[in-house]
């Protein structure tokens, strides 16, 4: 028993991991993961809107959530998913 609680303790660990570190395939999920870190209920509950910059070259595309401190995220494309590129708190 204590070894199926210690493998499911591992690969939850280990998803969690890799929601956190890796691309994801949607912008979305991409910002919803950043928030994750330093605000898990804002990440959960607060709303993602698409900001009006799109495929800036430098930082990609904006989103935006009202309730926390860093509000504007930028978030581009890879080859394998997305993933925030910079946040602050203006465009």
């Amino acid at each position: 028993m204590k070894k199926k609680t210690r493998l499911l303790l591992i690969i939850i660990s280990a998803l969690f991991i890799y929601l956190i570190i890796f691309p994801l395939p949607s912008p979305e999920l991409a910002v919803r993961s950043y928030v994750f870190v330093s605000n898990p209920i804002k990440a959960i509950t607060s709303k993602v809107h698409e900001g009006k910059i799109k495929n800036d070259p430098m930082y990609g595309d904006l989103y935006i959530i009202n309730e926390i401190e860093k509000s504007f995220i930028y978030v581009k494309k890879n080859s394998i998913g997305w993933y925030v590129t910079t946040s602050g708190t203006g465009p």
